[in-house]
């Protein structure tokens, strides 16, 4: 049997650093415009960054749980990963730095696993589907096997106890994790996983990880799933895989503001759906040329959005970096980022181990 690219470690690195980049240019461009109309943008498509590159509360909080897993030595114990990541996202909610509007509802869940209480308490993580459990993901979904679902939907639920924040977090980090197979077809993909998990037959329905991250929440884990996918999840990816096929006719500069139809971003399933419907337009599924946008094209589309710019560009150029297995990848496509400099040696860090590199496996 052929080795996969998750076999391959200096393939699965290449792939981590370019969708950290990814994920950072991406939230840096949309930043620029988060709170702007469609209407009222400077330019159609907003320009990329002049000189400095700031990233916002998306990137930081990437980082902050890239920090909280690389530390942990055995993800099979899930209250020292717990542990880990509160400790790590309250160090960001705490930082001087943390001023470039941060989400409410990791601020308010934060403060109260601060106070003492734990996620799943009633007075722990805020009963939220909000994009902040899917915009900070990418290193869960690089973790390891048996682990990856369960940390994915563990850094969730920590700030957003919400199937309607577990599930797209899920497809996002499935779509992460397999990009290199899934270009062009993302949302195709995403909406197949759902089909499995209503018909029975998907494998997330018996992780057993998974089953115990969520346990202290609802012991019925598959529930959760089908809950999140019927509460407007599967309709919002429907319209999405809409919006890819009308836009796939027509010219990239005629594409208008990539939420028509579909949503705006600020919570999960929105934001997830159009990211992938990004990514889509930005890959091909040969693997050639022939997508409508380049890489850096599609950031700069993400980001020109009637809805939450920063969070919609941030997972798009964090699925089109893990579609690439050759290292650079950005810089091969015309885009050099000039980062903060503290952001840039934290990104370059973060991209020389991968979660659970030395990890025990045991579970």
């Amino acid at each position: 049997m052929a080795a996969s690219v998750a076999d391959d470690p200096p393939a699965e690195h290449a792939r981590y650093g370019n969708a950290l980049v990814g994920l950072a240019a991406g939230d840096a461009w949309g930043f620029q415009v988060e709170f702007r109309r469609y209407a009222d943008m400077p330019a159609y498509p907003v320009p990329a960054p002049a000189g400095e590159w700031m990233i916002s509360d998306d990137t930081q909080m990437t980082l902050a749980l890239h920090d909280a897993l690389v530390e942990v030595s055995d993800f099979a114990d899930i209250p020292a990963v717990t542990d880990s990541i509160v400790r790590h996202f309250i160090a960001w909610e705490l930082d001087p730095e943390n001023f470039r509007a941060p989400g409410m509802t990791c601020m308010g869940s934060l403060a109260n696993l601060r106070g003492g209480a734990q996620w799943y308490d009633p007075d722990g993580a805020f009963k939220s589907a909000g994009c902040g459990a899917v915009m900070r993901l990418v290193p869960a979904a690089f973790a390891p096997e048996p682990y990856w679902r369960g940390l994915t939907a563990l850094q969730a639920v920590i700030t957003h106890k919400h199937p309607r924040a577990v599930v797209p977090a899920l497809l996002l980090a499935d779509a992460v994790r397999h990009a290199p197979e899934r270009r062009g077809r993302f949302l195709e993909f995403a909406l197949v996983e759902a089909t499995r998990i209503y018909e029975g037959v998907s494998e997330w329905l018996s992780d057993s990880y998974l089953a115990d991250v969520l346990a202290p929440y609802r012991r019925d884990m598959p529930s959760v799933l089908v809950d999140g996918l019927s509460d407007d999840v599967v309709d919002i990816l429907g319209a999405a895989t809409r919006a890819r096929h009308r836009l796939a006719g027509i010219d990239a500069a005629a594409f208008g503001d990539p939420c028509a139809g579909v949503g705006e971003g600020w919570e999960s399933a929105s934001a997830v759906a159009l990211g992938l419907l990004v990514a889509d337009l930005a890959t091909s599924a040969d693997g050639g040329d022939g997508a409508p946008l380049t890489g850096p094209a599609a950031l700069g589309w993400a980001a020109t959005s009637n809805g939450d710019s920063d969070s919609i560009a941030c997972i798009a150029g964090a699925v089109i970096g893990a579609a690439h297995v050759v290292p650079d990848y950005w810089k091969r496509a015309g885009l050099v980022p000039e980062f903060e400099p503290r952001y840039t040696a934290e990104l370059e860090a973060a991209a020389l181990r991968l979660p659970g590199e030395k990890t025990r496996t045991r579970y």
